[in-house]
């Protein structure tokens, strides 16, 4: 439309310059003058577009659907850590042991020595192996329902009148 103004407002400049008139009221009517024979193609190739239309038999209405596209990504959701812990337990074992004592009984002789012998306790520690862990790793297969609402579009009819409709089956219909 700007194109067809524009044309119009230069077309009008040059006629009222050319015929004495003002520059600016040529230019003012010479864009009007573009409008209007802009409106007029435009209505003419509506009028010839909507005449096309109506000469055709059958005519088609495009259907569509909504369709989901599903990815599944990989998300992180939580981490394990498995390490060792010492725990410190105070433990009291009971263990026998002997010593020796002495027994002294009057008798002849003037000084006895017996040597007396005690049995210590010597504590040692080693690590034993009592238990071993196994960390794994296995995938879980499960099956996940998803529910979502989609829109589709459907032929709906309107009658008004007496008009004959005859609908076909699916099976005859072309897609």
């Amino acid at each position: 439309m700007g194109k067809y103004i524009i044309i119009g407002a230069v077309i009008g400049s040059i006629a009222g310059w050319a015929t004495g008139f003002s520059v600016a009221a040529g230019f003012v009517l010479g864009a009007i003058a573009g409008a209007i024979s802009y409106t007029i193609k435009t209505r003419r190739n509506f009028e010839g577009h909507a005449e096309k239309i109506s000469d055709k038999k059958e005519q088609t209405l495009q259907l569509r659907e909504e369709r989901l596209d599903i990815k599944k990504e990989r998300v992180k959701t939580g981490e394990v850590k498995v390490h060792k812990e010492v725990v410190e337990e105070q433990k009291t074992f009971t263990i026998p042991i002997k010593r020796e004592e002495m027994v002294i009984e009057a008798g002849n002789e003037e000084e006895l020595r017996i040597p007396l012998k005690v049995e210590e306790v010597e504590i040692i520690k080693h690590p034993v192996q009592v238990n071993e862990v196994s960390v794994t790793k296995r995938q879980i297969e499960e099956v996940k329902q998803i529910k979502e609402t989609l829109k589709k579009e459907t032929a709906h009819v309107d009658v008004s009148g007496e008009a004959d409709v005859i609908e076909k089956p699916p099976s005859e219909k072309q897609e």
